[in-house]
């Protein structure tokens, strides 16, 4: 058994690959985009289903993406792998990836990792139960809100063993990343891999429906751009304030314009997207707001 690569898949391939991610966003509660659209694709294939006990065609499968950009002189390759849920652990991924290092040895890879839904039961994305080796320290669980980048938290949670809320594995972990599955996690620390930021998807429901201004709203302070996303979403994909003008409150008074504009029509909401980085424009987002729908997080090796 090895893991085959394709730079396309033929139809019955599709079709399996499709069909693998949405057994794994139906155990996961995500939601990959089934139609993968990689530049290349490494697959394990379920060729003995009698031995194996399961109907899928595919064990896993790695989709990999061309960014066009560089990291310490590398070329940057994007990665979304999948494992079936009654698969995992026994090396499959590992076995997609030591082909991708085989095939493609002078690159960072950069991995995807997407929050599961909002309403997941799955405790073990959104806390980890803490086991101190300090005995003053009293046992118990942390929510994710403390668990985010910066606080005194990560330090203390980065000198103990973690486990699983049912008492039956332990793990340590090096740094927590919030919203990333403690097996997940574990995976991608043993190759080398490092957290680098998240990407967030914000909406907002406006107080009444406006029209799309497009650049309209461009003035000397900044701009503001954009552009229908379906019938009743309208996806900002700019915001900029002119350097001179930075820190005086131009980049609220742009948003704002927007969602007053004047020229009623079929838009009641407003998606952006912003990384977990860029901490003034996501306090300005929230300020206003803006709630998160959606959350990918990226690790590199």
């Amino acid at each position: 058994m090895e893991a085959e690569l394709f730079k396309e898949l033929e139809d019955m391939d599709r079709a399996a690959v499709c069909e693998l991610v949405n057994e794994c966003n139906l155990a996961d509660h995500t939601n990959y985009d089934s139609d993968l659209d990689g530049d290349f694709y490494y697959i394990v294939r379920n060729d003995d289903k009698e031995e194996s006990g399961l109907d899928s065609e595919l064990f896993a499968v790695l989709s990999g993406y061309f960014l066009g950009e560089t990291v310490e002189g590398k070329k940057v390759i994007e990665v979304e792998a999948f494992t079936h849920p009654s698969m995992r652990g026994i090396g499959f991924f590992s076995m997609c990836y030591n082909s991708l290092r085989d095939d493609f040895r002078d690159v960072k890879i950069k991995f995807m990792i997407k929050k599961p839904l909002t309403g997941s039961d799955c405790a073990a994305y959104e806390r980890i139960c803490f086991e101190s080796d300090d005995e003053s320290e009293p046992d118990g669980y942390f929510p994710e809100s403390d668990l985010h980048g910066g606080s005194d938290t990560d330090d203390f949670l980065c000198k103990g063993d973690f486990h699983d809320e049912s008492g039956d594995q332990t793990f340590r972990l090096k740094a927590p990343v919030p919203f990333v599955a403690p097996d997940t996690y574990e995976t991608l620390r043993s190759i080398g891999a490092v957290h680098l930021y998240d990407e967030l998807l914000m909406e907002k429901v406006l107080e009444h429906p406006i029209s799309d201004p497009g650049d309209d709203l461009c003035n000397k302070y900044g701009e503001v751009h954009l552009t229908g996303y379906d019938k009743e979403t309208l996806y900002l994909y700019g915001l900029l304030v002119y350097d001179k003008y930075l820190g005086k409150g131009h980049g609220k008074a742009l948003m704002k314009a927007v969602e007053n504009y004047e020229k009623p029509g079929k838009y009641k909401k407003i998606l952006l997207q912003v990384s977990s980085n860029n901490v003034i424009a996501l306090n300005l987002y929230e300020g206003l707001g803006y709630v998160e729908t959606e959350r990918i997080v990226y690790m590199m090796v």
